[in-house]
């Protein structure tokens, strides 16, 4: 669940864009999404829309990631006050506290794990649920675990409108993973932690990856890990703001 940042505007109103460009036909090279066709006019869905201008600004980033977050409806994930700014690039209220991560975060997360799609996913501080619908359209399986109460029965709501039948969300300190369910293929962290959490090389699969916001309360840097012979070796990173991660291997810890 990210915080802050610069926003991307969409100025329609509707559920449909209609689009005379050339480069939202067959023939152009943007992710394809939801869209329909119309007496001839392609009509973009907002979350189509918004992977198009995502593409432009985020070059080289998965393709199947753009292409399932143009099947997922983001307004369907934040408060209902702030829906007609869901499909800008910032992070939004969705209760308790808590926010959405920002399309643009969400995009680079998911970029990140694209060796190991079609494994095991867990996600850390689902929040009201949107990356892990996102990421039920690019892994077998998706496992959550979210310790804000009031947001695990709607973020299961929201998961099963939006098709997520895949991903299950567990209430409880996620800090430590999910132990359960392990090894992962994937782990994601949506929440900054002061370190590397002990428990997640062990809930690793070999050759799988981690993402994790590691630094301050109010900004971190978002690393991934690639699990090479038992061990961590660190792959990229870039800088992010998440809400911190609370938990025994958290803050609070």
């Amino acid at each position: 669940m990210a915080q802050s940042g610069s926003a991307l505007e969409w100025g329609s109103s509707g559920r449909w864009f209609e689009s005379s460009r050339p480069d939202h036909g067959n023939n152009g090279k943007e992710p394809s999404g939801s869209f329909l066709h119309f007496r001839g006019v392609i009509l973009f869905s907002k979350a189509a829309e918004m992977t198009v201008l995502l593409n432009r600004l985020f070059p080289g980033q998965s393709q199947a990631v753009l292409k399932a977050m143009a099947e997922v409806q983001r307004e369907v994930f934040v408060d209902p006050g702030w829906r007609r700014l869901a499909y800008t690039d910032r992070s939004l209220p969705i209760g308790h506290g808590q926010t959405i991560s920002k399309p643009a975060t969400v995009l680079r997360m998911l970029s990140a794990m694209e060796p190991v799609f079609g494994g095991k996913l867990l996600e850390t501080g689902s929040g009201s649920g949107y990356l892990a619908s996102v990421a039920s359209r690019l892994f077998s399986r998706v496992y959550c675990v979210e310790r804000v109460l009031g947001l695990v029965e709607s973020s299961r709501t929201n998961l099963q409108k939006t098709g997520a039948r895949n991903a299950v969300v567990r209430y409880g300190d996620g800090s430590a993973g999910w132990a359960d369910n392990a090894p992962f293929d994937g782990i994601l962290y949506s929440a900054g932690a002061p370190g590397l959490p002990a428990s997640l090389a062990d809930q690793l699969r070999e050759g799988g990856l981690a993402g994790v916001p590691v630094g301050s309360k109010t900004s971190q840097e978002f690393t991934v890990w690639k699990k090479v012979e038992g061990d961590l070796v660190r792959v990229t990173s870039f800088a992010c703001s998440f809400v911190p991660l609370i938990g025994k291997e958290g803050w609070n810890g």
